[in-house]
């Protein structure tokens, strides 16, 4: 796979510090307790802070020397509810902010979202603009997707949705994406983890390999998935060799012994 971002000693005040890793055309997920710089790294990324040291190259190029436009062509970022709405319809909102209703249409068929266009903005729930801003974000097919800590503000079963249909869309479309979240449960559905603690990336790599390292992840702060936890224990007295996420595949193995 190619390397979509690279960032090279990325250092902002006391919040970041030699931030250096390298994201692919991949499912992402940046995790760590809350004010460990999850955030601060997304405004970055998104532009808004500029007073950092260090690089950030986007498909080989620094980001700051792309002009705005083109950035957004790229890279569209959603911070929930970080959203001003200027008409009294999502539909009119909609065509206010895009003029791309084709692929907008074909987005909304393909999250279930067209009973979404009759709602007046002022009446949105926190769930449902966020699945505006997602709308309104892949109607600029960016090639990367960056997405801070929207669990917060779904339901599961809302975040389970959004999650699988993002990562149908992610295959469809070649697309990079990048989330944050505090809850370790939903990294589990990522393909690579980064752990930051104190503004420095603590661990990283697979999901449930990062996960098996229990002993930093509790000292962190981090709560593991329980099925990861039960696991990693089980484990420790040789009654499993690897990690199972299924209830009933575990009953198995232990029946076995």
């Amino acid at each position: 796979m190619s390397n979509i971002i690279q960032l090279e000693n990325i250092q902002y005040g006391q919040i970041l510090k030699n931030i250096t890793c390298t994201i692919q055309n991949d499912f992402v997920m940046i995790s760590g307790p809350n004010n460990c710089g999850k955030t601060t790294l997304i405004r970055i990324l998104n532009r808004e802070i500029k007073d950092y040291s260090g690089t950030i190259m986007i498909n080989n190029q620094n980001i700051e020397n792309y002009k705005l436009d083109e950035y957004l062509n790229i890279v569209q970022t959603i911070i929930p509810t970080e959203l001003l709405f200027l008409e009294e319809t999502v539909e009119e909102e909609i065509k206010l902010q895009t003029n791309n209703l084709e692929e907008i249409n074909i987005i909304l068929e393909e999250f279930k979202l067209k009973k979404l266009l009759s709602k007046k903005t002022n009446t949105l729930s926190d769930n449902e603009i966020i699945y505006l801003q997602l709308i309104l974000a892949l109607s600029h097919n960016p090639k990367i997707l960056i997405l801070d800590n929207i669990s917060s503000y779904l339901n599961k079963q809302d975040y389970k949705t959004i999650i699988n249909n993002l990562k149908e869309y992610q295959v469809k479309h070649s697309m990079t994406i990048i989330m944050t979240c505090i809850d370790l449960e939903e990294s589990i559905e990522s393909d690579y983890l980064y752990i930051m603690n104190h503004g420095e990336l603590a661990l990283e790599g697979n999901p449930l390999e990062v996960l098996k390292k229990d002993n930093i992840i509790n000292k962190i702060g981090l709560d593991l998935p329980f099925m990861v936890d039960l696991s990693v224990k089980l484990m420790d007295y040789d009654l499993l060799k690897e990690v199972i996420l299924e209830k009933d595949r575990m009953v198995e193995e232990l029946w076995k012994k």
